[in-house]
């Protein structure tokens, strides 16, 4: 029981909150629709009256031209605001949705102004590209020389380093022929030694020779001389 009359009353809460909004949005475009800005015909100063009907005081007396906001229609008569907050009722024939020609010129001269003033602006503002893109373009020709300039030394730095690598190595290559030639003298060093050693083994051993065949020779004649001794 508690519980569906706690669903009534959400329901009803629901309904009564949703007729509001509906309310206000009603409220909201009925009023945006009445409050309308209508300007007064080119014609006379036309009374503003407190009612609807020439027997009603007047309020004020609006010039041709004045803009007012429409607030409520009623047959032939409009009650109307105006911008220093009088309100008012006025013939409806005397009211225009049009825009007097005075207000569109006064407003097409300050469009123009605003136009000018943007047009100038904009001007500076292209002068100063202008310059901007003068000096950007300096840079440009100034990082191109710059850019010329580094790979001619990149280049020039290469090349050098061609020529010293081309240098170490036949530096290098000298080196292992140096030492292969010393290599060889060293060899050819000992090797000389070596048969110098051999030469004089055998020199020694031929004069030797030849002293023994010398001394044998001598013993044989003088063996020789003795037996013909002998003989005689």
């Amino acid at each position: 029981m508690e519980s569906s009359v706690y669903q009534h009353r959400n329901i009803s809460n629901t309904v009564i909150s949703s007729c509001i909004i509906a309310f206000v949005f009603l409220f909201i475009f009925v009023s945006s629709g009445l409050a309308q800005t209508w300007y007064i015909k080119p014609s006379a100063e036309i009374p503003l009256r407190r009612g609807q009907g020439t027997d009603y005081r007047i309020l004020a007396i609006v010039p041709d031209g004045t803009a007012v906001t429409l607030v409520e229609e009623i047959d032939s008569w409009a009650k109307v605001a105006t911008e220093d907050g009088k309100e008012g009722w006025i013939l409806k024939r005397y009211l225009t949705k049009n825009r007097p020609l005075s207000i569109v010129v006064e407003s097409l001269q300050k469009e123009n102004a605003s136009i000018s003033a943007q047009l100038g602006l904009l001007q500076t503002k292209n002068d100063e590209l202008k310059e901007f893109n003068t000096a950007l373009q300096n840079t440009l020709e100034n990082n191109n020389k710059e850019l010329e300039s580094t790979t001619t030394k990149y280049q020039r730095l290469m090349e050098d380093t061609a020529d010293v690598i081309a240098i170490k190595n036949n530096l290098d290559q000298s080196k292992q022929t140096i030492t292969k030639l010393q290599q060889d003298l060293g060899s050819i060093a000992a090797e000389n030694k070596r048969l110098k050693a051999s030469q004089n083994i055998r020199w020694f051993l031929a004069g030797g020779g030849t002293l023994i065949f010398g001394c044998i020779i001598g013993m044989t004649l003088s063996r020789s001389k003795r037996r013909k001794s002998s003989l005689y």
